[in-house]
C-alpha cells in the first residue's frame, strides 16, 4: 500500500496499523467461511482473542450463523450494510451493537473478507426499553386507577345509602368496598414511588428460607380461597445469605401476586397451582415462582424479561409490581429471567450470590 498524504500528514502502514487497532469501535476481519481474521485492541478487551475462532459462536454464543447476518450480505453483492445484533462479552455481560459490514478486496477487485465495525449501544437500549415499559405501565395504570374510583363511587354510594336508610348492613359492605380500592390506590402509588427513584438497601445475615414460610403462609388462605394449589419446596442446604429480608419478601411477594394473576385470567383449566421453590447451587441462592396459568404467547418465547414481560402484562394489570420486582433484585445485586409456554404457565427466577 503506498503512503497517502492528508493535509500534510503522511499515512504509512503503521499509520494505518494504529489507527486500526485503536479506533474507539469494535472492528473485526472474517472471512467467507464466518471465521475471524484479525481483531483491533477494543474488540479484544471486551471479547477476548476471537481470532481464528467461528464469529457467531465466539461472542454471539450461536450454534449457526445469524438469520440477518449482515457479513453474509456484503459477501453476496458488495454493498456495506447495517443492523442491530445481540452479542456477549468475554465477562458474561450481554451488550447490544449497531454493526457496519464492509467489503475488503483484493487488487482485483474480489471480496476476500469482510470487516465488522460495531458501536455498542447497550445504555442507549436499555433506556429505551425502559421508556418503553414506563409508557406501557402508564397507560395500563391509568385504566386500573380508573376501575378504582368507579369501584369508590360503588362503595360510597352504599355507604350514602345505607346511612340515609339506616341500614347497618349497606353501610358496612360499602365501607369495606372503600377500604378495599384505598388500599388497591396505596399499592399503585407506592410502586410508582418505588421505581422513580434507587434505594441503597441495608444487607443482613438473613434466613431466606424463613422469609419464603411467612410468605407462604400469607398466601395459603388466599390462593385457597381463589382454588389455586400452592405448593412449597424448601431446600435445607440453602442455608443463611447476605441479602435484605424486607426487599426480598417484596420480590417472592410480588412474584406470587403475579402468578395468582396470570391463573386467575387463564380460563382454559379448571386446577391452576404455584409452585414456591428455593434452591442453592454453589454460591448462588435461587428462586423459583411457577404456574400452570395462561403463558406469554409463541413471540416472546425468546425475549428478553424487561422486553416481553410488561408488554403481555398490560393485559392484566399495570405491571408495576413487576417493574418493581426487576429494579429490586438488580439493586441487592441478583438477576431475574423467565421461562414460559403459551397455555402452559411460567416460571420466574430470581438468583442472588449466597455472599
Amino acid at each position: 500500500m503506498s503512503n497517502i498524504n492528508i493535509n500534510g500528514w503522511e499515512l504509512t502502514k503503521p499509520d494505518y496499523r494504529q489507527l486500526f487497532q485503536n479506533v474507539p469501535c469494535y472492528i473485526s476481519v472474517i472471512d467467507r467461511d464466518f471465521r475471524i481474521i484479525q481483531t483491533n485492541r477494543l474488540f479484544r478487551e471486551d471479547f477476548g482473542d476471537c481470532e481464528g475462532k467461528l464469529c457467531y459462536k465466539s461472542y454471539k454464543r450461536r450454534t449457526e450463523p445469524c438469520v440477518e447476518c449482515p457479513v453474509s450480505k456484503t459477501f453476496d453483492d458488495g454493498e456495506v450494510y447495517t443492523g442491530e445484533q445481540h452479542v456477549i462479552t468475554r465477562h458474561g455481560n450481554e451488550a447490544f451493537m449497531v454493526v457496519y459490514s464492509s467489503p475488503l478486496r483484493n487488487d482485483q477487485g474480489d471480496i476476500i473478507a469482510v470487516m465488522e465495525m460495531s458501536t455498542n449501544i447497550t445504555q442507549i437500549k436499555h433506556l429505551q426499553t425502559g421508556l418503553t415499559m414506563m409508557g406501557a405501565a402508564v397507560t395500563s395504570m391509568a385504566h386500573k386507577i380508573k376501575n378504582v374510583l368507579t369501584g369508590l363511587d360503588g362503595g360510597i354510594y352504599l355507604v350514602n345509602s345505607g346511612l340515609k336508610k339506616e341500614n347497618q348492613d349497606k353501610t358496612v359492605k360499602g365501607w369495606s368496598i372503600v377500604q378495599k380500592n384505598v388500599e388497591r390506590i396505596q399499592t399503585v402509588v407506592k410502586d410508582i414511588l418505588y421505581c422513580a427513584r434507587d434505594r441503597e438497601h441495608d444487607l443482613t445475615t438473613i434466613d431466606p428460607n424463613a422469609v419464603v414460610k411467612e410468605i407462604y403462609s400469607l398466601f395459603r388462605e388466599t390462593s385457597a380461597m381463589k382454588e389455586i394449589y400452592l405448593a412449597m419446596e424448601l431446600d435445607p442446604e440453602l442455608g443463611s445469605m447476605t441479602s435484605n429480608a424486607e426487599g426480598l419478601h417484596t420480590i417472592i411477594n410480588n412474584l406470587l401476586n403475579n402468578a395468582m394473576e396470570a391463573c386467575k385470567f387463564d380460563l382454559d383449566k379448571r386446577l391452576h397451582a404455584i409452585s414456591l421453590r428455593t434452591k442453592r447451587k454453589g454460591p448462588l441462592a435461587i428462586f423459583e415462582v411457577s404456574d400452570n396459568g395462561h403463558g406469554f404467547p409463541e413471540e416472546y418465547r425468546d425475549c428478553r424479561f424487561n422486553d416481553a414481560v410488561f408488554k403481555t402484562r398490560g393485559n392484566y394489570g399495570t405491571g408495576l409490581g413487576l417493574m418493581v420486582t426487576r429494579k429490586l433484585v438488580h439493586e441487592l445485586g441478583g438477576s431475574i429471567t423467565f421461562s414460559s409456554y403459551p397455555k402452559k404457565g411460567s416460571t420466574f427466577r430470581v438468583t442472588f450470590p449466597i455472599q
